[in-house]
């Protein structure tokens, strides 16, 4: 009997320890960077062979400071998140703050990367597959600004052309 119980208390251990294991480790799906292409760019360093980035910066702020406040990120910040390539390493309020850009821009052929995030304004540089050239992600950067304009979540919506960001 006693064998029997130290059995079933090995047993009931050995799952409980699986169960804190799992509960602990990273979560590789997050609904929001599995439907929404810019979390799953956030989570790249760019530019790369695949994507290029236009030259000029969009200043974003949205009219909660609560969305704001989801995209805060120094330039420093960003790169230490995306150098991991793991979800987990963002800050979880972060979904909340993908989710609204991405709700504002839709479904475009640029896609908002970001540089950098204040608690008054983030900004992006526009991203596009390296496959279109150059000038044609330049030719984007106004018909972005005039999309996030039009939206009555976005209180501000800038173009900086000799961001050095």
């Amino acid at each position: 009997m006693h064998r029997a119980s130290m059995i079933r208390l090995v047993s009931l251990s050995m799952a409980l320890s699986s169960l804190l294991l799992s509960a602990c480790s990273p979560s590789t799906s997050s609904s929001t960077a599995q439907d929404n292409p810019i979390a799953q760019l956030d989570l790249k360093q760019l530019p790369n062979a695949e994507w290029r980035l236009s030259r000029a910066v969009i200043e974003v702020s949205f009219c909660r400071d609560r969305t704001n406040e989801a995209l805060l990120a120094s330039e420093s910040e960003l790169n230490g998140w995306r150098l991991t390539g793991d979800v987990s390493a963002f800050p979880p309020y972060r979904e909340e703050g993908l989710k609204a850009l991405y709700e504002v821009i839709g479904e475009q052929p640029f896609i908002l990367y970001q540089v950098d995030g204040s608690v008054s304004a983030s900004r992006y540089r526009l991203a596009m597959p390296a496959s279109k050239s150059a000038g044609a992600v330049a030719e984007q950067v106004f018909p972005a600004v005039a999309t996030l304009a039009g939206s009555e979540r976005v209180c501000l919506s800038a173009v900086d052309e000799g961001a050095t960001y």
